[in-house]
């Protein structure tokens, strides 16, 4: 799988698959627990590489490091001997990282998912052509040919699996890493993945694919086994990794009726031996010498001369002259603005959003109405009435939008990884809010002219046009508080978050004539605020 633009910078190392090496890594939580501890490795280029170990052994932060999407505490990793933290805005399209939580939106067809990527991942120079043949490429080559037109929500449980990695593979990635998937794969399924990652690295693409069950593991180059707390408990090949796992089953045991699988199943007890004692065993077998030891250190540069001429010449020159990669333009913010803004619009149609924008407004307004209509016009009627009128346009907007960024939360952290993210997609955010805080500030314009008013906002058909704008930038700013709550929220349950936040607003009718004046303001606040916390929500929180 070679990539059609070879002079625009992009394969400045000459070669599709990539050296692999980590020194020493160690991941910390923010807390101080250590899930990784000191793991080193050496993948050669176009190796399949399985993961194996138990659940909370690291493996997915060790996956997440590699991607360039959680720093260690400690340790290098190294692309074609170039560090990738150092570089990492120039690596991160080499990179493709699937993760565990399916991070595509359901209502978009399979092509439509990877017409965006490729707007979104490819050289920006890139024709409509090229990018049309690289969908159809993909599209093969993870057998999703016959279901571009089906929606992603009717798709198999392996299918989604496909269409996850399709997504990595639009921007010809040079090193694919698979976490363990989170959706119903059945052990078929697991094989035929397996299977697909196997031809994907015969065909120039380093992998590491996290395989806790161990299925088909004997089709994997080397196997990476991580031990209770991070440790490394063995690198190597696959027809060596039985052998040395057999010599630690219990006493008694006919170790010939054992395979790959049950040796590991048998092993893989946390409360069977300290993480440390395996990682100490392995150190001090030959193994750790040949395949982690001696590569790292380039011990025997004349063997790895003999036997891998061009990577051997490849690092020396990247030593030499610490090459790394061109950084290749890829989408604008222009561009990745009217491709979030026309999802955006489709997705509203597809999930049926828009008949609650629609008919929000105009069912709470008349509520309104009727409550005006039945106040008398007292002093204290006179405030009351146009202090719910705020209240209940701010709140009706930021409900409406509440769960706009939380629901896509997933896809927008994976999208992020290669690409800058954050300011085009709360603008297009924003201009959605917009949209519709127009149509709401004409519905409450209309029904507000019928209702009784006091200070705080004029009435009548005289008072129209200002009553329409004061109450649009209040819809406005009652969206952008929905999409903040939205941008913070964990959960779904963000109702009360908008209610409490729309409390405030209220001090605007204190003052009449600077409405537009604060709502403008605080709207520019909020934008802000809402950009700083996108900007550090595509980061990984461990």
């Amino acid at each position: 799988m070679t990539d059609p633009t070879p002079n625009d910078g992009e394969n400045a190392l000459g070669t599709t698959a990539v050296l692999l090496q980590a020194k020493e890594l160690t991941i910390r939580t923010r807390a101080g627990v250590t899930l990784l501890s000191d793991v080193s490795f050496h993948i050669e280029p176009g190796e399949l590489v399985a993961l194996a170990g138990l659940s909370r052994t690291g493996a997915s932060a060790l996956l997440q490091s590699l991607a360039g999407a959680l720093q260690p505490a400690s340790g290098d990793i190294l692309i074609d001997g170039i560090n990738l933290y150092a570089n990492l805005n120039a690596f991160r399209p080499w990179i493709g990282y699937v993760p565990t939580h399916f991070a595509v939106h359901p209502h978009l067809t399979v092509l439509e998912v990877l017409q965006d990527a490729a707007r979104l991942r490819l050289p920006r120079r890139t024709s409509s052509q090229d990018r049309k043949q690289r969908l159809q490429s993909v599209l093969e080559t993870v057998d999703l040919s016959d279901v571009r037109d089906r929606r992603v929500s009717q798709l198999s449980g392996v299918e989604k699996r496909k269409l996850n990695i399709a997504v990595e593979l639009i921007a010809y990635p040079k090193l694919l890493l698979l976490d363990e998937s989170a959706g119903p794969i059945t052990p078929f399924d697991e094989v035929q993945i397996i299977i697909l990652m196997r031809e994907l690295s015969r065909q120039g693409i380093t992998v590491i694919l996290v395989n806790p069950r161990c299925r088909s593991i004997g089709l994997s180059d080397k196997i990476l086994y991580l031990a209770p707390g991070g440790s490394l408990a063995w690198f190597g090949p696959a027809e060596e990794t039985l052998a040395y796992l057999k010599g630690f089953l219990p006493r008694g045991v006919v170790k010939d009726m054992f395979g790959l699988q049950e040796a590991l199943e048998m092993l893989v007890n946390p409360q069977a031996e300290d993480g440390a004692r395996w990682s100490q065993r392995f150190r001090e077998h030959d193994a750790y010498s040949k395949y982690v030891d001696d590569p790292l250190h380039n011990r025997y540069p004349d063997l790895l001369l003999q036997t891998r001429p061009l990577l051997r010449i490849r690092l020396r020159n990247s030593a030499k002259e610490n090459l790394s990669p061109t950084i290749v333009p890829r989408a604008s913010i222009v561009q990745k603005f009217f491709l979030l803004v026309r999802r955006n619009f489709r997705l509203f149609w597809r999930d049926g959003s828009w008949l609650a924008m629609l008919a929000g407004p105009p069912f709470v307004a008349l509520s309104y109405l009727l409550f005006s209509l039945t106040t008398s016009p007292d002093p204290a009627g006179s405030v009351l009435v146009p202090g719910l009128l705020v209240f209940l346009v701010t709140l009706t907007a930021g409900m409406l939008v509440q769960h706009e960024i939380l629901k896509e939360q997933t896809v927008y952290q994976r999208e992020s990884r290669t690409s800058s993210l954050s300011f085009p997609y709360v603008l297009s955010k924003l201009w959605t809010v917009g949209i519709f805080a127009i149509y709401q500030g004409l519905i409450w314009a209309v029904i507000h002219s019928f209702g009784q008013t006091g200070p705080g906002l004029p009435g009548g058909l005289l008072a129209f046009v200002p009553t329409g704008i004061i109450l649009t930038l209040v819809s406005f700013v009652g969206g952008i508080l929905g999409l903040l709550v939205s941008a913070l929220s964990r959960t779904t349950l963000t109702s009360n978050w908008v209610l409490l936040l729309s409390v405030p607003l209220l001090l605007f009718i204190l003052d009449p004539l600077s409405h537009w004046l604060r709502l403008v303001s605080i709207s520019l606040l909020l934008t802000a605020l809402l950009v700083f916390i996108q900007s550090r929500a595509a980061r990984v929180q461990i």
